[in-house]
């Protein structure tokens, strides 16, 4: 399967926040996926995907910047292709990288294991179980993957998965934000995405809403806050606040490109990439 990617509409389209307020940002990044922030030592990661979004071209890599957004290194980390979510484990950054998962030691800054997954499409959002276990989606291949006992295997997967981006456990339940069905060459979709609840135990799949009884979505980065969800859409350029059952209750507008981003609750600050702007922007945000 092949998407060429097509952006411009995107960016043509870009619009003005509204309330959100813009604390530090950080211009000169290479098509940023995903942060996250590592709060022992105080300093964020950034996925650069670096071109083609799909391609295995050995030129993406990890950047850093400090906890105050005042100073960054672009390529902390290279040797990787087209990075895409990130999840943080003590010593160890894992990177989704379209058909592998690569996996760093964040002391040495140094690349130290990579889990192939040869029939994926494109890897992309993480998440830790409490016991451990890495859960891992294929955007674009309509499965999950599960690291468990050093090997990356298929754990679920079929068109109900809806093009499953950013992932949560929450629980004995896998929550997924899905994009929609058949992305095409400028990523809109059939149908609108939604946000699914997939038991651990059974790989039950459960829609949060029913199609139709909402706003259209495309979703990408997920986080869980109190009664609901934050969750941004891609096209829109929007960061939805969202109930416990999936329904829309309020939005921010962004820019489109938003992507995987990453809420440091201690400071109340939501750290957004923008894919196709190639920066990454820090806002305040209020409960």
């Amino acid at each position: 399967m092949k998407l060429p990617f097509l952006f411009g509409a995107l960016l043509a389209a870009s619009s003005a926040l509204a309330d959100l307020k813009p604390v530090w940002q950080i211009d000169g990044f290479k098509m940023p996926e995903s942060v996250v922030y590592d709060e022992q030592r105080s300093q964020y990661y950034v996925s650069n995907i670096n071109q083609g979004p799909l391609a295995v071209d050995n030129n993406g890599s990890i950047g850093l910047i400090d906890s105050n957004g005042k100073a960054h290194t672009l390529e902390w980390v290279s040797g990787l292709s087209s990075p895409k979510g990130l999840a943080l484990k003590g010593d160890y950054l894992y990177a989704a990288d379209t058909k592998e998962l690569v996996v760093i030691n964040v002391e040495e800054g140094k690349i130290t294991a990579r889990f192939p997954a040869p029939e994926a499409v494109v890897l992309n959002g993480l998440a830790f179980d409490k016991k451990g276990t890495l859960y891992v989606s294929d955007w674009a291949g309509n499965k999950i993957y599960k690291l468990e006992d050093n090997e990356l295997k298929v754990w679920l997967s079929g068109k109900e998965l809806e093009s499953p981006n950013g992932l949560v456990v929450k629980g004995n339940h896998l929550y997924v934000a899905s994009w929609g069905l058949n992305p095409g060459a400028d990523f809109t979709t059939d149908t609108s995405g939604l946000l699914k609840k997939i038991s651990l135990k059974t790989g039950k799949i459960e829609n949060l809403r029913e199609k139709g009884n909402d706003a259209w979505m495309n979703l990408d980065g997920l986080h869980p806050i109190d009664g609901g969800w934050l969750a941004t859409d891609f096209m829109k350029g929007e960061l939805l606040t969202l109930d416990d059952k999936g329904s829309i209750k309020s939005s921010e507008k962004l820019a489109p490109s938003a992507a995987d981003f990453f809420l440091v609750e201690g400071q109340d600050l939501i750290v957004v990439p923008y894919l196709m702007a190639n920066k990454v922007v820090a806002y305040k945000y209020e409960k």
